[in-house]
């Protein structure tokens, strides 16, 4: 669905086009949350982000009725704030912050190299990229298969299809992410 029809729907029915503004956003605005809430929140919290998300996206778009844009860029952008607050709520304070006085100051050092890391942020980057150009459902299912570790019954779920449809565009994805990685220099042994 382009973002016209969405937007038209959304003018003539406001809560018919809200619940297709999450149908077909769900599944990508739930893996920019959980991607920015592995680390320190549950899966209800990464729940609660997500309908956050939707809540605020709702508003907005209510709010802001003549306002031009992609819907995906807008939706995107208030799902990456709405996680990142939700991260610093999350977050406890008191294992971020020591004083450089502190005698446990020196403790902090990482066995990682900042160098190192920023190869991997970037290849990780590069990676979530090439996975999102092959569009949606098939990048959805990709990372939820993958990055999330679910089941295809459980994806054909969230994204409203058949198990074995979600098995054939996995097939297809796999196939068509493997040439792109290789076009792209990323192996298998330099992406783990």
């Amino acid at each position: 669905m382009t973002d016209k029809e969405l937007r038209k729907i959304m003018a003539e029915s406001p809560e018919e086009g809200r619940r297709m503004l999450f149908d077909e956003y769900c599944g990508y605005v739930y893996a920019i949350c959980a991607n920015k809430l592995k680390n320190c929140g549950t899966k209800e919290d990464m729940e609660e982000c997500l309908s956050d998300t939707f809540a605020a996206a709702f508003r907005y778009l209510d709010r802001c009725k003549d306002v031009e844009g992609d819907l995906r860029g807008i939706v995107g952008t208030i799902a990456k704030r709405t996680a990142i607050s939700c991260f610093r709520r999350l977050s406890p304070k008191s294992d971020t912050t020591v004083s450089i006085d502190s005698d446990s100051f020196g403790e902090i050092a990482s066995d990682n190299s900042v160098e190192e890391s920023a190869e991997r942020s970037l290849l990780n980057e590069t990676v979530l990229n090439i996975i999102n150009s092959l569009g949606e459902p098939d990048s959805a299912i990709i990372v939820y298969f993958y990055y999330y570790g679910m089941k295809t019954r459980q994806i054909a779920s969230i994204l409203k299809m058949s198990d074995t449809a979600v098995l054939k565009r996995l097939s297809r994805s796999r196939k068509k992410l493997k040439k792109l990685l290789s076009e792209a220099g990323i192996t298998e042994e330099g992406y783990t």
